[in-house]
């Protein structure tokens, strides 16, 4: 099938099925979905405008936080001023990173090496996820992690999962600093450090067309400590309000949108989430982290070494 827009020919089916392999990791590693999508745009289907590839890139990765934001705030798995601290930051850094990348990185060549050098610092991350170190590292967090699903264990048994959102998150102290409960534990955070994060994550993040979990997820484990039941729908939140600002930013510069290609990509990534929930949990997370590194780390490689001549 001919994309006129796009100025591609690719079959519906690889479409789907790169979807629903794009839609499969974001939801089940959390990160690398905007990566993956751009991948796809670029070398597998051909696109050959940066700034049609970086918004669309970002509509496939709207999908996980569309679909999830009510089920974690109905289930208070949101800490909201977090994400609104984030989401501001998010709107200011989604419009700066777009307006500069629109212009400065709008060639393929000038925009597929910087791609290929966050992509390289992506796989190194997941990588060192899977260390021992990084493991020991996160017992506070794991600890947490472990509070929560015992209770949810317990609520599940004496038939009161209608309490659950009563373990979930309750604020104490909203203001500059920030006071919080989950699951009878107690966290502290800083706003203005918060807003600063998400400025800086949604320019690094706009000017590459991708989410932006792949940086806001490690931020609130290793540095702010939260638990991940509650990271997740923390940054789903706040990604939504910066991918949706700088996509409206990208259109409004004048970047076109392909809606025929993107509704075949769109069916295959909701197909992925769905499978995600359901298999995900049988599948060996460090594993599937460690062949995730392997295939970014090559991906960043072949963008990067074309600068000196190389071709992988």
């Amino acid at each position: 099938m001919h994309f006129a827009l796009a100025g591609v020919d690719a079959s519906p089916i690889s479409l789907i099925l790169w979807g629903i392999f794009v839609g499969y990791v974001f939801t089940s590693v959390g990160a690398a979905g905007g990566i993956l999508a751009g991948v796809g745009h670029m070398s597998i289907f051909g696109l050959k405008n940066a700034n049609m590839v970086k918004p669309m890139n970002q509509i496939l990765t709207l999908v996980s936080p569309i679909v999830g934001t009510p089920l974690y705030l109905r289930e208070k798995r949101i800490v909201v001023p977090t994400a609104v601290a984030l989401g501001l930051g998010g709107i200011v850094g989604a419009i700066l990173g777009s307006t500069l990348s629109a212009s400065l990185l709008k060639d393929m060549s000038t925009f597929k090496p910087y791609f290929g050098m966050v992509t390289l610092g992506i796989s190194l991350r997941i990588a060192y996820e899977c260390t021992a170190k990084f493991r020991d590292s996160q017992k506070s967090v794991k600890a947490a992690n472990d509070t929560f699903a015992a209770k949810v264990k317990e609520l599940k048994a004496s038939g009161k999962m209608n309490e659950l959102k009563e373990i979930g998150v309750n604020f104490k102290k909203i203001g500059l600093q920030n006071t919080f409960t989950f699951a009878g534990q107690e966290f502290n955070y800083n706003a203005i450090m918060v807003f600063m994060t998400g400025l800086v994550v949604a320019v690094i993040s706009a000017s590459l067309g991708v989410g932006g979990g792949f940086l806001l997820v490690p931020f609130m484990t290793s540095v702010m400590g939260f638990p991940m039941y509650i990271v997740a729908g923390t940054s789903v939140l706040s990604i939504l309000v910066s991918s949706s600002t700088s996509i409206l930013n990208y259109l409004s510069m004048g970047s076109s949108l392909d809606l025929r290609f993107l509704a075949f990509e769109l069916v295959g990534v909701a197909i992925g989430t769905v499978v995600a929930a359901r298999v995900s949990k049988y599948i060996n997370a460090r594993y599937m982290k460690i062949f995730l590194s392997v295939i970014l780390f090559y991906i960043g490689l072949k963008y990067v070494l074309p600068l000196i001549g190389i071709k992988i």
